[in-house]
Parts: structure tokens; C-alpha cells; sequence
């Protein structure tokens, strides 16, 4: 009797993407993907990649984290980021690159910040700005 477990795994291999079409295509393989999960599956996939990736994680939330807090007319209110790990703002200094930075000093038209080294990679949260001022 012959078993139907291979003795070497093979995982899906990655589809390069080069060209706008070979990247919709990607995105729409993706998504089907995420679509065919079923509710067990979607937390577990999730849990890994907050363990594999958590920069990825965070931006991933981030970016489909829902509006808050809406004002009367739809405003949303003043917010910053922040680093939840040490409480300082940060911000995305392009000549330093695209990605945050932990930085000092006020943002008027008068002064201006400058970003600074931390001993660990900033996490990102978001705080009304009028708490940032007050803090």
C-alpha cells in the first residue's frame, strides 16, 4: 500500500510579479485566496503573520482599521501618530526615507522637528492632537 503523504512537502510556488498585468493578476489570485478562507482559517492566518512579519501586521491593521470617532458634519478629528512603546511622536521624513521616525521638537512654521535614533523601531498608534500637545 503506497501512502498519499509525500515524503517532501512542496509549498505553492510564488508568482513573480514584473509587469501591471502580471500584478493585477497577483492581486486578484490574492484575493480569491482570502475569499475561499473559511472563518477558522482567516484568525489563524492573521495570528501567523503578526509572528512572521509584524511590521506587515501593523501596517495591515492600520490601513483597514474603520474611521472613528466622525464629527457632527463627517470631520474626522486632529490625529497624530505616535510610538506606542515609548509615548514620543514620530513622523515619515522623506530625506531620512518612507519609513517612521521617532522625532523632537515642535511642527510650527517657526521650528522644526528633528528626527532621532530610539533603541527600538517605532510602533505606530494614533492619539488625538490635542493630547500629543498636552503630553
Amino acid at each position: 500500500m503506497q501512502s498519499s503523504i509525500t515524503a517532501h512537502p512542496h509549498s505553492a510556488p510564488s508568482i513573480p510579479a514584473s509587469s501591471p498585468e502580471e500584478q493585477r493578476t497577483r492581486a486578484c489570485q490574492d484575493l480569491a485566496r482570502v475569499a475561499a478562507l473559511d472563518p477558522e482559517q482567516l484568525p489563524l492566518a492573521l495570528a501567523f503573520l503578526s509572528g512572521y512579519r509584524p511590521r506587515t501586521f501593523d501596517t495591515v491593521l492600520e490601513a483597514v482599521q474603520p474611521c472613528d470617532n466622525l464629527g457632527a458634519e463627517g470631520e474626522t478629528p486632529d490625529r497624530e501618530p505616535f510610538c506606542v512603546t515609548c509615548g514620543a511622536p514620530v513622523g515619515i521624513f522623506l530625506a531620512h526615507g518612507k519609513g517612521y521616525r521617532h522625532y523632537r521638537g515642535l511642527r510650527t512654521a517657526a521650528s522644526k522637528p528633528r528626527p532621532y535614533k530610539a533603541d527600538h523601531a517605532p510602533v505606530i498608534g494614533w492619539r488625538p492632537a490635542a493630547a500629543a500637545a498636552a503630553g
